[in-house]
């Protein structure tokens, strides 16, 4: 049977007790791309799914449409509206926790899968691969249909700390990832509600506590949908500030590394503890914090920008991460050297420069290990 909770009220509706994946989607003010959504996961070839959405009390009045379609539509599904805002990290966590299938197949609220056999092919990839803990596909833009190639080889990329720390960074889009069900479940924690990167943490501990890592180097998710006359609520649309003051501004990334380090922890061994957590916070500064130095001068202004700065110091970033003397040395010296390039680079030279960036940061094996076989 499958469970319509809403405001306390349970409603029951038919569906499959124990399917392969369980589409797990956080909801909040996005009804309109939901239901885009939802026609692809409807039109799937292969139908052993069940869809758990979890609303954090949206307020555009769009509820009913979106459970309408539902009710409507030949989907299984699970809908959970909350009693209070959690915002983003426990909202996913409370979609995870109404799921019963085999997989947990994160999904944005305004992204689709690509094709109607996509859940079909995925199935058969898992399988061939012999059901791994976690899988990382690729995904493209929903309008340009250009591709986002977070995975540049498909195989079995292993396990342990070291595996961990150099995919984290393709868990940062959340749509496609996909994770074992109950290994998440039993993982259910708040400590890190408010680092908007649960699924981060979820990988890095499945994969450093032994399971299989599967990427694949295919498209599987159409990313951002677009409806004429509707945008959804990003930090892009936010207005500039006018004035904007030179203040220490901590976006909720400043957050990543002591996560990061927190999942690996328990299986990193004394002897490549070092050169795991170096390789953690230097990821960030070399690749992560200098993109969004120059998105924010393009958002917003040079002066919001160097508030970033001042956010991501070493003492926000990798308090409590012992990654020993010389390290702390190379690191601060690499969060110089990442605010002073982001800060003066022209952000045009920038926009020119980031595929070849993009390319550049996936390809290397430091940070982005070649599967094995």
């Amino acid at each position: 049977m499958c469970v319509l909770i809403y405001e306390n009220k349970v409603k029951k509706t038919e569906t499959k007790e124990t399917p392969f994946f369980s589409i797990c989607i956080p909801q909040y003010n996005r009804a309109s791309f939901l239901i885009e959504s939802l026609k692809v996961l409807a039109s799937q070839t292969y139908r052993d799914f069940e869809v758990c959405i979890t609303d954090d009390v949206s307020n555009d009045g769009r509820e009913k449409d979106l459970i309408d379609f539902l009710e409507a539509s030949s989907l299984s599904y699970v809908y959970l509206r909350q009693e209070h805002s959690l915002r983003y990290d426990a909202n996913i966590r409370a979609s995870i926790g109404l799921a019963s299938g085999r997989y947990c197949f994160l999904h944005g609220n305004d992204d689709c899968l690509k094709s109607e056999t996509t859940l079909e092919q995925l199935h058969d990839l898992i399988a061939s691969n012999n059901y791994p803990a976690v899988i990382i596909p690729n995904f493209e833009d929903w309008e340009s249909g250009a591709v986002n190639r977070r995975i540049r080889h498909t195989g079995l990329y292993g396990t342990g700390p070291e595996v961990a720390v150099a995919n984290y960074r393709n868990v940062a889009f959340v749509t496609g990832v996909i994770i074992d069900r109950e290994k998440a479940q039993a993982l259910e924690t708040e400590k890190w509600d408010g680092s908007e990167m649960y699924q981060m943490y979820l990988m890095a501990r499945i994969v450093a506590a032994g399971g299989q890592l599967l990427g694949l180097d295919e498209s599987v998710v159409r990313k951002d949908i677009r409806i004429a006359g509707e945008e959804v609520d990003s930090y892009a649309q936010k207005p500039r500030l006018k004035p904007c003051p030179i203040e220490e501004r901590k976006p909720p990334f400043v957050l990543i590394a002591r996560l990061i380090a927190d999942a690996i922890d328990p299986y990193l061994k004394k002897e490549e503890k070092g050169r795991v957590l170096r390789n953690l916070v230097g990821q960030l500064y070399f690749f992560t914090y200098p993109f969004w130095i120059f998105e924010y001068r393009r958002v917003q202004s040079w002066r919001y920008a160097l508030g970033i700065c001042l956010g991501i110091r070493p003492k926000n970033v990798y308090t409590g991460i012992n990654v020993g003397l010389l390290s702390d040395l190379y690191l601060r010296i690499l969060y110089c050297v990442s605010c002073f390039v982001g800060l003066i680079t022209p952000v045009s030279l920038f926009d020119r420069l980031k595929p070849a960036l993009y390319k550049l940061a996936k390809a290397r094996r430091c940070y982005s290990e070649k599967p094995a076989g």
